[in-house]
């Protein structure tokens, strides 16, 4: 059996110029998509250049909190906030006792707090908005 054009034209969804099209207008709406809801997402980031290893790292924040353990000198870690909780100042803590309080967060809304722990007990902290949500 031969292919007529007609039988080509009924099948016009196989063609590349169509597929092609298709396949990157899906991908750069998943793309965006993802993007956009990551946005609404606060993160918190910790570097720790105290020139030592910290044994126990508790971030706290919008009444969440999360313990790292063995935080090596040079080693970052994150903490997303989930959606819930009221907004409110970080607090960092190293086994159990505090060692720093400050810059405000809210868990939803995209912010991005940098903390920096350096020598000799100075703190180093840059908060922003995502640019998604100003």
């Amino acid at each position: 059996m031969t292919t007529t054009p007609d039988d080509l034209d009924s099948e016009w969804w196989k063609h590349r110029r169509v597929q092609w099209p298709a396949a990157a207008l899906l991908l750069t709406g998943a793309a965006l998509t993802i993007a956009l809801l990551r946005s609404n997402v606060s993160r918190i980031v910790v570097f720790n250049e105290t020139g030592a290893a910290l044994p126990e790292l508790t971030v706290a924040a919008c009444g969440q909190s999360q313990t790292f353990h063995e935080v090596a000198d040079g080693d970052s870690v994150r903490f997303s906030l989930k959606g819930a909780g009221a907004e409110s100042d970080i607090t960092l803590s190293t086994n159990g006792t505090p060692i720093w309080h400050g810059e405000y967060v809210q868990p939803r809304g995209g912010y991005r707090a940098m903390i920096h722990l350096e020598r000799g007990g100075q703190v180093d902290a840059d908060v922003s908005v995502s640019w998604w949500r100003k």
